[in-house]
């Protein structure tokens, strides 16, 4: 106990050495600063329309249905980390961080549960579980990593409650990317032998 203690507490540590990191560098860039708030706000809002675009058929292709079951992993994998986290963050019961030190955060936010990020969890949730959506996966990457960096910069996480959040999103993520992918075929297979007049 002693040692899980110790861990915590180098962990505790680094995520406010981070923060502080962060805070002397507000105001300095007021460009760059206004674009990390957008980030920690709208990447999600983004994120989500890109996805529903590249399944609606991307950059003009031929609608199909094949993109769609990426989409809907993807989706879904974001709605099971937000559901699965909420015991998890009551249990934890952890401050943000403007809640504990007089720190200002960029963005004004309620106060609530910290760990783990939702925002996090939601964006490489949508990221991997999208893996199978071409080019638009990695543009989907690039925002869920710059949501997750966005979030430490503007004061609203702690660095281990971005990290703890995009792990479970991205391995909640992967399964239902994998899933979707092992039973597609099986599935369109039993839809398209099925009497369409149900009898």
């Amino acid at each position: 106990m002693g040692r899980v203690l110790k861990i915590w507490s180098l962990i505790e540590r680094a995520d406010w050495r981070v923060l502080r990191w962060c805070e002397g560098r507000w105001g300095r860039f007021p460009a760059f600063d206004a674009a990390m708030m957008a980030a920690a706000l709208y990447t999600p809002l983004v994120m989500l329309a890109l996805i529903a675009i590249a399944a609606s058929g991307w950059a003009g292709q031929a609608r199909s249905a094949a993109p769609v079951w990426p989409a809907a992993a993807s989706v879904a994998a974001a709605v099971i980390v937000r559901v699965a986290h909420e015991p998890i963050s009551r249990a934890a019961r952890r401050p943000r961080p403007f809640e504990v030190e007089p720190i200002h955060a960029l963005v004004e936010h309620e106060p609530g549960e910290s760990f783990p990020s939702n925002h996090a969890a939601g964006g490489f949730a949508l990221a991997v579980g999208g893996w199978h959506l071409g080019a638009v996966a990695y543009v989907l990457l690039a925002l869920a990593i710059w949501l997750a960096l966005a979030r430490i910069y503007c004061g609203l996480h702690y660095p281990s409650d971005v990290i703890a959040g995009a792990a479970s999103g991205a391995v909640v993520g992967y399964a239902c990317s994998s899933l979707q992918w092992a039973y597609r075929e099986p599935l369109l297979h039993a839809l398209a032998v099925m009497d369409p007049t149900g009898r």
